[in-house]
């Protein structure tokens, strides 16, 4: 427990697309965040026969992490052309330097490569029945998310569920009623309006698809502080709220967390993707503490590609363990072409390899917990027309949130607008496929949504 060593295979050049110059600087940007992390050693050396990279940190001990292994070494090793092989060391107190040399660097010596002597094991990632949830959470989950169980559609609208006057007008319009709600919450302002928001949806009969996130502070990071503690108050109300309100909540914390957007991200935390389980485990049980595990659905939810797309920054590396996952999310947005750098991508390109990799990997019921297209760059109407027809052939996928709003960029002008009115024969189709909610489930063998009959 002393010592954690995780060693990661990076391809670089050809398809990769990735530079070892890019590797070693992009990797390691969290150093720049000098209030939180020190440089001990900086340095390229030869080791064994490899050309290597060394770096050596830390960062303060974490009072709410037990054993929290706070220095940290890695050594970039450039095996061939390909490739190179990082080595990635955790310790719960400093290296040893021993004949002027680090304990870390004499293991690396050891480093060989051999070849393949069988396939790699992969394990599926199994949920754990949840004992402790009341009735009404036990119906909802086995209602929206159970084995036979169709296709429910949620929505994000930026006001709801403070102010459902758009949201219901939208729902007008498209002859549905959406029963899933997303809605966000930040530290350190997460419950301004949590009960209320609560309340407002209760009362309609919606369930919200409850999101909880951290943002950037100066000078440090919120993560580091909540599990530091100084967020105890705020997540134990806000546990305690939950608790209260007794009715069945989606609980989605600190999603996209291998974005490199997100503070939570391991990008901004040592390169270590354990801060991020470390937390989520620890809100966990501050629910556990506070009754709130009784209503809640847990749903551990991804971005469909890691930024920076490197091993050590996959998604499985962030995966909290099955006690904690009750819904696989799954996100993934088709965002135009407004940047150069951006791509139109059908709903197909898309989900086909997200859902294969994750039916491979996790055997929970999945989510997706926001997705759109923009407008911008190509046919909005029809990609929602091809996502109609092909959802329902992925059949792991119990609901899908609709995220209609936009991203600004730097000077105000909206990049990407995902809103779902933007092309009026957007609104159509969706009054076509799921007007009628008996047409919302989608068909196990793969035809997707069936049209509602026309009156």
């Amino acid at each position: 427990r002393e010592l954690r060593l995780e060693i990661y295979a990076q391809p670089i050049g050809g398809s990769s697309g990735i530079s070892a110059a890019t590797y070693k600087n992009y990797s390691n940007h969290f150093l720049q965040e000098t209030a939180v992390h020190t440089t001990i050693v900086n340095r390229s050396q030869t080791i064994g026969r490899y050309n290597a990279y060394v770096l050596e940190w830390t960062r303060p001990k974490l009072s709410r992490v037990e054993n929290d292994r706070n220095y940290y070494a890695s050594v970039d090793l450039s095996v061939d052309s390909g490739h190179i092989i990082t080595l990635l060391f955790k310790s719960s107190k400093p290296f040893d330097t021993e004949n002027g040399s680090k304990s870390y660097l004499d293991m690396a010596k050891t480093f060989t490569t051999v070849s393949k002597t069988a396939a790699p094991y992969t394990r599926v990632h199994r949920g754990v029945e949840k004992t402790q949830w009341n009735q009404a959470t036990k119906e909802a989950f086995e209602t929206y998310f159970g084995e036979d169980s169709g296709l429910t559609w949620g929505i994000f609208e930026p006001a709801a569920p403070i102010n459902y006057l758009e949201l219901e007008s939208h729902e007008r319009e498209i002859g549905y009623t959406f029963p899933i709600n997303l809605y966000y919450t930040n530290l350190p302002t997460a419950n301004n309006n949590l009960e209320y928001a609560l309340k407002n949806a209760g009362e309609r009969g919606r369930i919200l698809e409850l999101t909880l996130q951290t943002t950037e502070t100066a000078g440090g990071n919120m993560v580091y502080d909540a599990l530091n503690g100084y967020y105890d108050d705020t997540l134990h109300r806000y546990a305690a709220t939950i608790a209260s309100y007794g009715k069945p909540v989606l609980f989605r914390l600190a999603n996209e967390m291998n974005g490199d957007w997100c503070v939570y991200c391991a990008w901004h935390t040592a390169k270590d993707t354990e801060i991020y389980v470390a937390f989520y485990r620890y809100v966990y049980e501050i629910f556990r503490e506070e009754g709130a595990l009784s209503n809640t659905i847990w749903v551990w939810n991804p971005n469909e590609k890691s930024f920076p797309d490197f091993r050590w920054n996959d998604a499985q590396c962030y995966y909290p363990g099955d006690e904690y996952v009750d819904l696989v999310g799954l996100t993934g947005y088709n965002t135009g072409t407004y940047y150069p750098s951006e791509t139109w991508r059908s709903f197909t390109e898309i989900y086909d390899p997200l859902y294969q990799t994750y039916a491979a990997l996790y055997d929970q019921p999945f989510i997706i917990g926001e997705f759109s297209c923009s407008k911008f760059g190509g046919d909005k109407a029809a990609w929602v027309e091809e996502m109609f027809l092909q959802i329902g052939k992925y059949d792991k996928i119990k609901a899908a949130v609709w995220w209609d709003g936009c991203d600004w960029d730097a000077q105000g002008n909206i990049a990407r607008s995902y809103f779902i009115n933007d092309v009026p024969e957007v609104v159509q189709l969706f009054r076509k496929y799921i007007g009628d909610e008996d047409a919302a489930v989608g068909n196990s063998n793969g035809e997707g949504v069936l049209p509602r009959e026309e009156n």
